[in-house]
């Protein structure tokens, strides 16, 4: 009888055995991740160095850059309180693991050279105030879209931009040259306008392109992480989510991210660090900010008979087939607003919409357009130039 009890027994004891042994080595491996592993960087960390080579690297970058000169204070008028790279230096935007990247715009040690001209812009030393006669100049304000913040200036779209119009010739586009006035100590669409009447303007503009990216619009964390996943408590969990689960770039597409985000209270933005210092919620279109300045920009470039065009730059993220792009709404609010002003505007978005967002990247840990995606943009930019700056419609 015995025996015949222990048989029927046995799988009962068997599963119970299993789930015993399975419960144990989930206890080592999360008693050994806790020990021995770490999260692993994205591939492609940015950091700095000196025209030299040096690193300029640990906690206190920003500070060491201010101490050797890289980086100064935006001098008055300002919204608020800004830095700039210094004027006349060179600096190196350096980013790691390039052996397993092998990004082509890079160079061998995995860096970008950076030149400011003597007049603080990411320009060529020949881009001055004293504009030669018959140049036509299109001044390119914005933030790092327009810089071209991890590629080669010449593989930037304003840099092909001039490159197009060149070579177009047309009524006046041979003497084409454009002025990368881009992240210059400026962040918010205000700054973009107060820069372009107090220092921009120097540089005699014939034409105006403003560049706006989605995080001069709303609350948002870096360039589009807004819904992380909150950590589970375990390690092993954690990354069998990580490796299994969505991406925390793949937001829900139940939600109206961007109503949620216009309606967000600034002290929850702030909170939640989706504002700061950099992006306060005070030059965010639920403020309104960004419509007035767009008109103020518009009258001043009007006040001098000169073309005003607004391009929009979606964030790179829920890109190429079969993914959700949660922020089209945002699209259309800008779109209407810039219709309603009768400023012609352009958006990028179509064009980038059907490819993977990790490969329009500079790197997986930065996530700013490289050449690729400013190679896509830069058809519908160029299709706005041509529409409404007369001396530039090609031949």
């Amino acid at each position: 009888m015995s025996s015949k009890q222990n048989r029927r027994r046995s799988p009962v004891a068997i599963v119970l055995l299993v789930l015993g042994a399975t419960l144990v080595a989930g206890l080592i491996a999360e008693l050994a991740l806790r020990l021995l592993w770490r999260q692993p960087a994205p591939l492609g960390v940015l950091s700095y160095a000196d025209a030299d080579g040096t690193p300029v690297v640990g906690d206190d970058a920003p500070a060491q850059a201010i101490r050797r000169g890289i980086i100064i204070e935006v001098p008055p008028p300002k919204p608020r309180f800004r830095t700039m790279f210094a004027p006349g230096k060179d600096f190196y935007l350096c980013y790691s693991d390039h052996r397993r990247l092998q990004r082509d715009f890079l160079d061998d040690q995995g860096r970008v050279k950076v030149h400011i001209n003597p007049l603080g812009i990411r320009e060529r030393d020949s881009i001055t105030a004293d504009k030669p006669a018959g140049e036509r100049r299109i001044v390119c304000i914005g933030d790092s879209f327009t810089f071209g913040w991890g590629i080669p200036d010449e593989r930037g779209w304003v840099r092909r931009l001039e490159d197009e119009l060149r070579r177009d010739g047309g009524q006046g586009g041979g003497n084409t040259r454009t002025v990368n006035c881009g992240a210059a100590g400026t962040v918010c669409i205000d700054e973009y306008v107060v820069g372009l009447q107090s220092r921009f303007h120097v540089f005699q503009p014939d034409a105006v392109i403003l560049t706006i990216c989605l995080n001069d619009l709303v609350p948002s964390s870096g360039l589009s992480l807004i819904d992380p996943v909150p950590p589970t408590g375990s390690r092993l969990l954690d990354l069998l989510r990580a490796a299994f689960g969505r991406s925390p770039l793949d937001l829900d597409p139940a939600r109206d991210w961007v109503q949620e985000l216009l309606d967000l209270p600034p002290d929850q933005a702030a909170a939640g660090g989706l504002t700061d210092h950099d992006r306060p919620a005070e030059a965010l279109w639920s403020n309104g900010v960004p419509q007035k300045f767009l008109r103020e920009a518009k009258a001043w470039c009007e006040a001098r008979k000169i073309p005003f065009l607004v391009v929009l730059w979606p964030f790179l993220q829920g890109l190429g087939p079969g993914r959700h792009y949660p922020f089209q709404k945002l699209h259309d609010l800008v779109a209407a607003d810039c219709e309603a002003a009768g400023i012609p505007f352009a958006d990028v978005l179509p064009s980038l919409r059907g490819t993977r967002d990790e490969d329009l990247w500079v790197t997986p840990g930065d996530m700013h357009a490289n050449p690729r995606a400013q190679e896509l943009a830069l058809p519908t930019i160029l299709a706005l130039v041509r529409r409404h700056v007369p001396w530039a419609t090609g031949r």
